[in-house]
């Protein structure tokens, strides 16, 4: 069964790009119009089928023959659409068709006591689904002014042909019943490509929400959801959630990779580096480039958790790598600043005293991992603290 519905929507979405007109957005509203409009010509066809093997069964030859050049008009619809290369031009066709026809079925029947009278309520409703909502009041008064004056003309005469069947009991519920068909087939599918195209624009939202917080070069996030996420922490933190911590990792001697070798192939070393550490990092933690060459990685929530331990664990990884490019390094290492949240603390605080920790390792001479010794609770708004040139250099808040 569902290799039967992939079939089908495989066949249909083929469809719909033949009749679409080229660099329409798939999201707007006249491609919405244009896949209605298909629908209908779709469901038109059976339907017409169905009336024309009526007529014929009965022997009526007129009807058959006149719905048949109607109905052509009516399937063809969306071709009208892509050969015109106007919506309101196919929409009319297919209801100036529809109208014709039933008018014709109507005198031709006995005016308005003939069962094809009944299909005068769609016209407008069809107008208004195909995306026109003057075309529908417009429909709605021909058809109203039409009824009345066939039965101002008509009223208790005879058909005109005299030729019609016996039981027109079943040509009257024939009619209703498929009139009913038609109108709730017709409605679930305009309903279904609401749904679908709802679904679609959620989904385009989706992706431009994930590329907004994502950094276009690397992938991964970028300045503005890492500090986002960080104010969470502190919010979070605020309420006895427990401390959160900040490792800011730069790419070390980054200008001279670039000089040397070229942006493109700085562009390779930042990429390569950022997947080997987010390799590393779990989801519930935050990854992101924090600018140029540095990155960062906030933690939360993790009891037991060891930061310097994972701050060591990349930087041996990083020291690790090496670049199958030969026009680039044979390899690169990163130095990195660690802080944990002291109570109380603002992040910009915790990041400041991460970034004096990175700066002691820079200084330090580079590819090592060094821990900031964590401020006192009267420097949250002032200062960050001051920067160790050993990992195991921390001290607690007093």
């Amino acid at each position: 069964m569902d290799r039967l519905a992939e079939y089908v929507r495989g066949k249909y979405s083929t469809l719909l790009a033949r009749v679409s007109l080229p660099g329409i957005d798939p999201l707007s509203e006249q491609a919405h119009d244009v896949a209605r409009l298909l629908n209908l010509s779709l469901l038109a066809g059976p339907v017409v089928v169905a009336f024309v093997a009526e007529f014929a069964i009965f022997g009526i030859w007129q009807l058959a023959v006149s719905l048949t050049l109607a109905g052509t008009v009516m399937m063809a619809s969306p071709w009208i659409y892509k050969k015109a290369r106007s919506l309101p031009m196919a929409r009319e066709s297919f209801l100036v068709s529809l109208f014709a026809f039933k008018l014709y079925e109507s005198v031709f029947l006995a005016s308005v006591t003939s069962p094809g009278s009944t299909w005068f309520i769609a016209l407008p409703i069809v107008a208004i689904l195909l995306g026109s909502v003057i075309s529908g009041l417009c429909w709605l008064g021909i058809s109203t002014a039409c009824l009345l004056i066939l039965h101002h003309l008509h009223a208790g005469s005879p058909n005109m042909a005299g030729l019609l069947p016996a039981d027109m009991n079943f040509l009257y519920t024939f009619s209703l019943v498929v009139l009913g068909l038609s109108v709730t087939i017709f409605v679930f599918m305009v309903e279904a490509s609401r749904k679908n195209a709802y679904l679609r624009l959620q989904h385009a939202n989706d992706v431009i929400r994930e590329l907004a917080i994502r950094d276009p070069l690397t992938g991964i996030f970028n300045r503005r959801h890492i500090s986002t996420r960080m104010e969470d922490a502190e919010r979070r933190a605020r309420t006895g959630a427990g401390p959160f911590h900040i490792c800011l990792i730069d790419l070390d001697r980054f200008k001279q990779i670039n000089d040397t070798f070229g942006h493109a192939v700085g562009d390779v070393v930042l990429q390569t580096v950022a997947k080997s550490i987010q390799a590393e990092v779990r989801d519930e933690d935050c990854f992101g480039r924090y600018g140029g060459e540095e990155f960062i990685v906030l933690f939360t929530g993790r009891e037991g958790l060891r930061p310097e331990a994972f701050a060591e664990k990349i930087r041996q990884r990083v020291a690790d790598l090496r670049f199958a490019d030969a026009a680039g390094p044979e390899g690169v290492t990163v130095s990195i600043g660690i802080a944990t949240s002291c109570n109380g603390e603002c992040f910009s605080s915790t990041v400041s005293r991460a970034d004096g920790a990175l700066y002691g390792a820079k200084a330090s001479g580079r590819n090592r991992v060094v821990s900031a010794a964590e401020a006192k609770p009267a420097c949250f708004a002032a200062h960050p603290g001051s920067a160790s040139s050993s990992v195991n250099a921390t001290s607690a808040c007093l």
